[in-house]
C-alpha cells in the first residue's frame, strides 16, 4: 500500500447541498454584483503600462511647472534670503589709505575666487618652467650643431664629409645587406659540405693526415690490453706448464689417479642409468 496522505478528518457525514448554500450566500455580493458607479469603466493594466511612459512626462512637467513657481515667489531683496558676503562686511580701518583699503579689498577678492591658492607659500615657478627647460635644451642642440658644422669645414670642407644618399641608394644598401645576412644564415644552417670532384680529376697523393697528441690517443684497440678470456684460461696454462716440469715418476703417478677417478666416475653413472 501506498503512503497514507494527512487530512482532515471527517467527523460526521455533512450534506452537500448544506455545504452548497453557505458557499452561495458567502459569494451573493460578489458575484454578478451591480457596479457601484455606472460611469466607471475599468482599465486593464496591460493598458496602463503601455501608456505609463505619458504619465511619467506629465509628472516631469508638473515637478517643473512648481519649482517655478517656488522660485518666483522667492524675494532674493529679502534679508532672509541674502547670502553673507564677507567684502560688504570689510571696513576701513582707522589710519588706513584709501589705496590700501583697495588693495585690501582686492586681495580679499582674490582669495575668493582662488581659495586652493597658497599665499604664505607660493608656487616656484622657476622649479616648473618646463617650457623654458626645453628652449634652453634646444639651444644647447643648435649650438652642438653650428660646432660640428665650423668643424667639419676647418678639417677639409664638403669634399670629407659623407655623401648624401637618396632615397632610392639607402634600399639598395639595405637590400644588399639583407642578401648578405641571408647567404651568412644559409652557411651556418648547412652543416654538411660536400666537396665537388670534377670528371678526369686526378689525385697524385693521399690527403695529409695530422698525427694524434699523446693526450688523445682515441680508443684502445682489441686484444692489445688482453681479452677476458686469457685472464680465466691463466690458470690452466699454468697448471700444465707445471705438470710438463715435474718428473716423470710423478706424472704418471698423477695419470693414474686421474683415471681411476674417471673410472669411479663412469661406473657411478652406469648404476644411476641400469637402477631406473
Amino acid at each position: 500500500m501506498g503512503r497514507k496522505i494527512p487530512a482532515k478528518k471527517h467527523r460526521g457525514v455533512k450534506d452537500p447541498l448544506v455545504q452548497q448554500a453557505k458557499r452561495l450566500e458567502s459569494l451573493t455580493g460578489k458575484i454578478n454584483a451591480p457596479p457601484k458607479d455606472p460611469d466607471e469603466q475599468p482599465i486593464p493594466k496591460s493598458l496602463t503600462r503601455l501608456f505609463a511612459f505619458q504619465e511619467k512626462d506629465k509628472q516631469k512637467v508638473a515637478r517643473k511647472a512648481r519649482n517655478c513657481m517656488k522660485h518666483d515667489k522667492v524675494d532674493i531683496g529679502s534679508p532672509k534670503n541674502a547670502t553673507p558676503n564677507p567684502i560688504s562686511q570689510l571696513r576701513k580701518l582707522p589710519g588706513e589709505s584709501g589705496r590700501g583699503f583697495s588693495l585690501r579689498i582686492n586681495s580679499a577678492v582674490r582669495a575668493l575666487h582662488n581659495p586652493c591658492e597658497d599665499v604664505d607659500y607660493p608656487v616656484d615657478i622657476e622649479a616648473e618652467d618646463e617650457k623654458g627647460l626645453r628652449m634652453a635644451e634646444q639651444r644647447e642642440r643648435r649650438a652642438r650643431k653650428r660646432r660640428k658644422a665650423a668643424k667639419g669645414l676647418k678639417g677639409g670642407g664638403d669634399e670629407e664629409r659623407e655623401p648624401h644618399l637618396t632615397r632610392t641608394q639607402k634600399l639598395s644598401l639595405k637590400k644588399k645587406a639583407r642578401k648578405i645576412k641571408e647567404v651568412e644564415a644559409k652557411n651556418e644552417k648547412q652543416e654538411v659540405v660536400y666537396e665537388k670532384v670534377s670528371f678526369g680529376e686526378v689525385c697524385h697523393a693521399p690527403p695529409s693526415l695530422q698525427a694524434r697528441s699523446k693526450g688523445n690517443a682515441g680508443a684502445a684497440r682489441p686484444a692489445r690490453r688482453g681479452l677476458l678470456l686469457s685472464t680465466l684460461l691463466a690458470p690452466a696454462e699454468r697448471q700444465r706448464r707445471d705438470h710438463a716440469l715435474l718428473p716423470p715418476a710423478e706424472r704418471q703417478r698423477r695419470e693414474r689417479a686421474r683415471a681411476d677417478a674417471v673410472a669411479a666416475y663412469r661406473a657411478l653413472k652406469a648404476n644411476k642409468i641400469n637402477n631406473k
